[in-house]
C-alpha cells in the first residue's frame, strides 16, 4: 500500500516524513508525517514480516496491533487529560497491513526524556486505572500485559530450576483473582510515557492493554525507573504517592498494597527467562520471600 497516497486522501498532502523509530521485531514502522497545511500526524504502519509467520511470538505481535486498534477506536475516547493518549484520526487494514494515523502529542507539548518524571508517570497510570476500574472492553486482551504467564512458555521453560520458577503459577494465579481489576497499559515502561513542562505525562504503545490488577503497572513502571538500590530506598515514598493520585476505596488499596511483592517478582520471572540474568538483587530477593508467603496463604485460604 502506498501510504503517502493514503494518508493524503485523509488529511491533504504529505510534505515530507521522518522516521521515529522500527517497531520492535521489524514489524513496521513509527513515523511523524508533515502535511501541506502545516500540521504534523504521526503514522503507524504495520507490516508483519513474512519469515515471523506461525511462531508463537508472530501470533501474539499480530493480535497485539489487532487489540492496539481495538483500543483506539473505543476505550481511548474516555481518558483525558490526567491520563492523556493520542487522538486516533483514521485507521485502515488491507490485508495484512494496518495503518493509524494518530495526533502527534508533540504539537501539545509532549515529548520523549530522560529521566524520566516518576511522579507524572504514576499520577497517569493512577488515573488511568481509576478510570477503567471494573470495565471490561471487547477486543482488548482478557489478560493485560506483554509479559503474564499465559504467554510466556518459552521464557518458563528457560528459566533455571529455584522457588521463583517454581512459584510461577501462584503468582500468576494470585494476580488473575485479585479482587480489584481495571485496565493495565501492560508495557508501561517510561519509553511509552512522553512528558509535559507542566509536570505532566501521556502514554503511548497500547498493544498490551487489558484486563488486569492495576499494580502489575505500577510494580513494572518501577522497576524500569529505579534501580534496584533506588527502589529499595523510595519505592514505598512512591507507592504512597501512587494511591494518593489514585483516591481509591481503602479496601482496593490495601489489597493492590499486599500485591506489589508478587507483580514485582511476576515481572522477575518474566525477565530472568527471558534470558536477562539469573540472578536477583537483594532487594527482589527479600520480595521474593513475601511473595511467597502471600501466594502460599492464599492457596491455603482456598476452599478445597
Amino acid at each position: 500500500m502506498d501510504w503517502e497516497r493514503w494518508v493524503g486522501a485523509r488529511l491533504g498532502r504529505v510534505r515530507e516524513s521522518s522516521l521515529i523509530q522500527r517497531l520492535w521485531g521489524g514489524y513496521g514502522d513509527l513515523r511523524r508525517v508533515y502535511l501541506e497545511n502545516g500540521t504534523s500526524v504521526i503514522l503507524k504502519l504495520v507490516r508483519p514480516p513474512q519469515e515471523a509467520r506461525l511462531s508463537a511470538s508472530d501470533r501474539r505481535k499480530r493480535l497485539s496491533y489487532e487489540v492496539e486498534r481495538a483500543w483506539y477506536l473505543g476505550p481511548a475516547r474516555q481518558c483525558d487529560e490526567r491520563c492523556r493518549v493520542a487522538r486516533l484520526l483514521e485507521v485502515e487494514r488491507a490485508g495484512e497491513i494496518c495503518l493509524m494515523l494518530l495526533e502527534d502529542l508533540a504539537n501539545a507539548g509532549y515529548a520523549p526524556g530522560r529521566p524520566p518524571n516518576i511522579g507524572a508517570g504514576l499520577s497517569w497510570l493512577a488515573h488511568f486505572h481509576r478510570r477503567f476500574l471494573g470495565s471490561r472492553p471487547e477486543g482488548l486482551w482478557e489478560q493485560g500485559g506483554y509479559w503474564h504467564l499465559e504467554t510466556r512458555q518459552d521464557e518458563l521453560n528457560r528459566m533455571p530450576a529455584g522457588p521463583l520458577k517454581d512459584s510461577a503459577g501462584l503468582l500468576d494465579r494470585c494476580l488473575r483473582r485479585a479482587r480489584f481489576q481495571t485496565l493495565i497499559h501492560g508495557d508501561s515502561k517510561p519509553a511509552n510515557f512522553l512528558w509535559h513542562g507542566q509536570g505532566r505525562a501521556a502514554a503511548v504503545d497500547f498493544q498490551y492493554v487489558g484486563v488486569g490488577c492495576g499494580i502489575r503497572d505500577v510494580a513494572y513502571y518501577l522497576d524500569c525507573c529505579l534501580s534496584h538500590r533506588g527502589a529499595e530506598a523510595e519505592i514505598e515514598d512512591w507507592l504512597d504517592f501512587y494511591f494518593r493520585e489514585l483516591a481509591a476505596d481503602p479496601e482496593l488499596e490495601s489489597e493492590w498494597r499486599r500485591l506489589f511483592p508478587v507483580a514485582w517478582i511476576d515481572y522477575a520471572r518474566f525477565y530472568q527467562g527471558w534470558g536477562r540474568g539469573d540472578e536477583l538483587g537483594p532487594f527482589s530477593r527479600e520480595l521474593l520471600g513475601r511473595a511467597l508467603s502471600i501466594v502460599q496463604a492464599e492457596e491455603q485460604e482456598r476452599p478445597r
